[in-house]
C-alpha cells in the first residue's frame, strides 16, 4: 500500500531516491514491511532505495536515523518508515536540517495514530498506512467462539486504509481511538 502510494505520488519523476527507517531488524512487522514496499515499486526502475536504517520502532532513533540518512545522502525524494514514532523523530531531524517534511521529502508511514493523522492534514507527511490495533472486540469473539467448541476461520483480516493527500475526507475523519 506504501508503495502504491509511492508510485502515484512520483508518477512523473525520471528518478526518485527513497531512504527507509524499519523496525527492529528481523521482527515480522519489519520484513513484512519492507517487502510490501518493494513488492509494491517493483518493476519501475525510477524508485532506488539508497538506504534502509533499523529505527527499532523508537522515536529517538527515529531522529538519529534520519540526521546520519541526511548526511549522507544529500538528494532524499522519499522518506518510507515503518511506524509513526520513528515518523515523528524523523520529522524533527527534517526541520532541523531546514527541510519542510511533506513538501522537500514525501514522507509515508505506519501505524496511523492521531499524531500522524494530525500531521497528514497539515501536509507534513503525505501518507499514512493503518495498521489498526483496535481488534480487542474481534479477538474476544473469536476466542469465545473456541471456548465453546466452534470452528473458526484460518485467516481473519481485520479493516484497515491508507490515509493520504488525495483523500478529500481527511478533516471529517472520527477521532483514532490511539
Amino acid at each position: 500500500k506504501a508503495g502504491q502510494f509511492v508510485l502515484r505520488k512520483m508518477a512523473d519523476a525520471k528518478q526518485v531516491n527513497i531512504v527507509e527507517i524499519s523496525g527492529t531488524v528481523d521482527s515480522t512487522p519489519m520484513r513484512q514491511r519492507g517487502e510490501g514496499f518493494r513488492s509494491g515499486l517493483a518493476g519501475d526502475d525510477r524508485f532506488t532505495i539508497l538506504e534502509s536504517v533499523s529505527g527499532d520502532f523508537l522515536r529517538s532513533k527515529g531522529k538519529e536515523c534520519m540526521q546520519a540518512l541526511l548526511e549522507r545522502h544529500p538528494q532524499i525524494d522519499v522518506l518510507y518508515s515503518h511506524n509513526d514514532a520513528m515518523t515523528l523523530g524523523a520529522l524533527e531531524a527534517i526541520e532541523d536540517a531546514g527541510l519542510i517534511p511533506g513538501k522537500d521529502i514525501v514522507i509515508v508511514s505506519v501505524d496511523g495514530e492521531q499524531a500522524a493523522i494530525d500531521l497528514l492534514r497539515e501536509g507534513k507527511l503525505n501518507c499514512v498506512v493503518e495498521c489498526n490495533p483496535m481488534i480487542g472486540d474481534q479477538i474476544m469473539t473469536l476466542a469465545k467462539k473456541l471456548a465453546a467448541g466452534e470452528s473458526i476461520p484460518h485467516n481473519i483480516y481485520t479493516p484497515e486504509r491508507v490515509f493520504s493527500e488525495f483523500d478529500a475526507d481527511l478533516n471529517s475523519l472520527p477521532p483514532r481511538g490511539y
